[in-house]
């Protein structure tokens, strides 16, 4: 049985991790994202993401708010070095615009939402455009407008195989900002699996 309030806060931390993920939003969206962080630190349903969300807010506070770029383009753009792919068709068949691409895309389809070229330049299987797309389908369900549980078909095949390899390898880069993050989205990936009772897959 879903609960309202519980989706709502659900829905806050996915926007808050679209504004970690999309390259637009952290390049300019700092004034939102501290105030998300601040929020998620005085009001969280974790100790340890309290704790993170405290951390990187000091980390920005010790640094500059470039800071949080800085780290996105070494982790996320910059094809060598500590490089992270976020794209779900990398982590299914190591490829990019592959299978996860279709996926998402056949659930974007049946939504009245389109993707945001100003926004979005990288494909529909990115994390930062998952996220965003899974806030958008938590507020249409509780405003009533999907029949369809998309959001948890959408977390079931996209996020939840590939949550975990993410997590550790944004943890395992040890930077400032983002190793926290890392931290954050995978205890919100457990949470999500208990909630919506869906079992981890285990690493082959």
């Amino acid at each position: 049985m879903r609960n309202k309030e519980i989706d709502r806060a659900r829905l806050f931390i996915y926007n808050l991790l679209s504004l970690l993920f999309v390259e637009s939003h952290v390049k300019s969206e700092m004034s939102k994202i501290k105030e998300s962080l601040e929020l998620l630190s005085i009001n969280s349903f974790d100790d340890d993401v309290s704790e993170a969300a405290k951390t990187i807010l000091q980390n920005i506070e010790s640094s500059s708010n470039e800071e949080l770029y800085n780290e996105y383009q070494e982790l996320f753009l910059v094809p060598f070095g500590k490089f992270i792919s976020l794209s779900a068709s990398y982590y299914y068949e190591q490829r990019e615009g592959g299978a996860m691409l279709l996926r998402v895309r056949n659930l974007l389809a049946k939504t009245k939402i389109r993707k945001d070229e100003a926004v979005f330049s990288a494909p529909e299987d990115h994390f930062g455009f998952i996220f965003t797309f899974t806030s958008y389908l938590i507020e249409q369900e509780l405003q009533g407008e999907l029949d369809e549980d998309l959001q948890k078909e959408l977390f079931e095949a996209v996020i939840n195989p590939f949550c975990d390899e993410i997590v550790h390898r944004m943890i395992s880069s040890g930077t400032k900002l983002y190793s926290h993050v890392g931290a954050i989205l995978g205890n919100f990936c457990n949470f999500e699996r208990v909630y919506l009772d869906i079992a981890k897959i285990k690493a082959a």
